[in-house]
């Protein structure tokens, strides 16, 4: 082993740094963080993690090359490489920094979604129990008929022939009665899963042919869609559709018109409704030839002034297409067609 009693201290320095270069190499090839986040990103917690793992490795660089500066600057040595360092130093501060930003942003970012999506949890998942309890309400009283009916048919030769009659006639009604109750939670469910919260729904009307022959006799004027909403808390809406016309365009045109809605949280929106609308009725041939109109509303219009009833006066597009165009052609497959309402939300403040 070699003895440095002797030697002068220049040589010293020398010797310390080239013995630290040599057994404890430091890898100082530190890249910026990318913008391409590819942890995980469903959750705030798995987001957290990843970037807490990502700080505690830089933590731990930077405390690597602050003790190897510590020791360079003991020995006195003002070496070029020291000036490297340090900046390499400063460098990776300014990368955690950014690092760190970038943490907290992502973190409030995914509980602000998370917090959304638990309040539209929250409302579905009550709504379906709910329809739940009245299943299982009807499930009841069904047992409960078919236990009676097991009893009136073993005594059924016991009875009197109007009493039985009697009997199975109030049985029908009440299963009747049911069928119209599941009917109608079955409606509700699909109302429930076919619900737009992005301003857009695609309206599919089947028996078109069916349809429009009720038009044209008056038995059935004008057809509603379901009712959709610009988001969560905004504004609910409907399209409604002459297949016979309407105004300028009956009997020889489809009339296609925009409802605006009374909504549960109108008190929190603007007024009148200012957004852009556009109608399409959607070609389902190869060559997609879509038919739209667009327009804005007219704010003086009381079609979008604040609704005081259920719905405001529909307003659009009288002569929206003309019957020659729609017949024999694309549009119509299987006797159905498709209707596309978009509602332009790009402006809009999301609650």
């Amino acid at each position: 082993m070699l003895s440095t009693e002797n030697v002068s201290p220049s040589l010293q320095r020398s010797s310390v740094f080239n013995s630290w270069t040599s057994e404890s190499p430091v890898d100082f090839s530190m890249s910026e963080p990318s913008s391409n986040f590819n942890g995980p990103s469903h959750t705030g917690v798995g987001i957290s993690d990843y970037c807490k793992s990502e700080h505690d490795a830089l933590r731990s660089h930077l405390a690597e090359i602050s003790r190897t500066l510590n020791n360079l600057k003991s020995a006195n040595d003002v070496s070029p490489e020291i000036r490297k360092l340090e900046v390499r130093l400063r460098a990776i501060q300014r990368i955690t920094a950014q690092q760190t930003d970038r943490s907290l942003a992502l973190k409030k970012e995914v509980g602000d979604n998370d917090a959304a999506n638990k309040r539209a949890n929250t409302d579905l998942t009550q709504k379906v129990e709910e329809i739940g309890r009245e299943i299982a309400q009807i499930k009841e009283k069904q047992n409960e008929l078919e236990r009676k009916i097991e009893s009136t048919s073993s005594s059924r030769e016991q009875m009197a022939p109007e009493n039985l009659s009697q009997m199975v006639d109030a049985f029908e009604r009440q299963l009747g009665m049911y069928d119209v109750r599941i009917a109608d939670m079955d409606q509700r469910f699909q109302v429930i899963e076919t619900t737009s919260y992005s301003g857009v729904v695609i309206w599919k009307i089947r028996d078109f042919s069916r349809r429009k022959r009720e038009a044209v006799s008056g038995r059935t004027l004008s057809l509603y869609s379901q009712p959709f909403y610009t988001s969560r808390y905004g504004y609910k809406m409907c399209a409604r559709v002459y297949l016979n016309g309407d105004g300028m365009g009956k009997g020889t045109h489809m009339s296609l018109f925009f409802v605006v809605m009374k909504g549960e949280y109108d008190a929190l929106l603007p007024w009148p409704f200012r957004q852009k609308v556009t109608l399409m009725l959607l070609d389902q041939g190869m060559d997609r030839r879509h038919l739209s109109d667009t327009f804005r509303p007219d704010p003086t219009s009381s079609s979008f002034k604040k609704p005081t009833s259920d719905m405001n006066i529909a307003s659009g597009c009288p002569l929206f297409v003309a019957h020659n165009v729609i017949e024999g052609s694309s549009y119509v497959k299987e006797d159905t067609i498709f209707l596309r309402i978009h509602v332009d939300t790009s402006d809009l403040e999301n609650f």
